[in-house]
């Protein structure tokens, strides 16, 4: 039976320490902190479950240190879940954890399923290849062998992405912020996953790069139909981009909805705190 998410997640949390029995009852939003009362471990995030549906565009916000990129990076498989399950439909149909698949099997996750496209572009690029060859070097992992049909794709993407395509033979190291954004967007779209992963794209970027690259992902997504994970610090950015939000403060979900009703009739005083200091 097809499912009707693309992405389920259900409890995911991040630890980093040893760990004790009282590290979930000790930190959190109650608490105000991240740090165990008891042996001092870092809780980053806990709890975390949702389900993300087909075409569909979930936000995440918070401040720093809120559990926001932890769980995108638990989630990309670049950092062990200490505690949950996640689920993708594209990955025996939704009926096993992805996080407990074997070493062959997350490369290819990470590679033809998955996406994620980094704060620093550094982090999702080789700079010191081709633009062009960033893609193919996606292509390759999937077993696309054909030079021309490499080229083809990699033009195409660069172009869609608004990289100009005189440019697809320079090397990233040598081009702006926001265009090392626009190729590492272009490379991770290559395979066509199913689910994209953004993490801050657009911090650090000049407003009007800023608008650029925030045009361009709502015009890919309502193009490709790829269902997306946003994180964000900026509430604007959700705004603009997200259908849903969670909310997180000290690893938890304090608030969750609709993205006009979160942030325009906040519950939470976090959240409510969070929009008072973006108007």
């Amino acid at each position: 039976m097809e499912t009707p998410w693309m992405l389920r997640v259900d409890g995911l949390g991040r630890r980093y320490g040893r760990g004790c029995a009282r590290c979930l009852d000790t930190t959190g939003p109650g608490a105000d902190t991240n740090s165990c009362a008891e042996c001092g471990s870092i809780v980053a995030c806990a709890a975390l479950s949702f389900d993300l549906l087909p075409g569909e565009t979930l936000g995440i916000v918070g401040e720093s240190g809120s559990g926001k990129t932890t769980a995108l990076r638990c989630l990309y498989m670049d950092e062990p879940a200490t505690w949950g399950q996640a689920y993708l439909s594209s990955f025996d149909g939704g009926s096993r954890d992805y996080l407990q698949a074997t070493l062959p099997e997350r490369r290819e996750l990470r590679s033809a399923l998955m996406g994620l496209a980094y704060q620093q572009p550094a982090m999702g690029l080789n700079l010191q290849i081709t633009a062009g060859g960033n893609i193919a070097e996606r292509l390759l992992n999937v077993r696309v062998r054909r030079v021309s049909e490499i080229r083809d794709r990699a033009k195409y993407l660069l172009g869609r992405t608004e990289v100009p395509q005189d440019r697809m033979d320079d090397i990233p190291a040598h081009f702006s912020g926001g265009m090392q954004q626009r190729v590492q967007l272009a490379k991770v779209l290559a395979n066509s996953p199913s689910v994209l992963l953004l993490d801050e794209l657009t911090t650090g970027l000049d407003v009007s790069v800023q608008a650029g690259v925030l045009d361009l992902v709502r015009e890919l997504q309502e193009q490709t139909g790829v269902a997306m994970v946003v994180v964000s610090h900026d509430l604007g950015v959700i705004r603009l981009l997200a259908g849903r939000t969670l909310v997180m403060k000290n690893g938890r979900v304090v608030e969750s909805g609709l993205t006009d009703q979160v942030l325009e009739d906040p519950h939470h005083p976090y959240t409510q705190l969070l929009v008072a200091s973006m108007t």
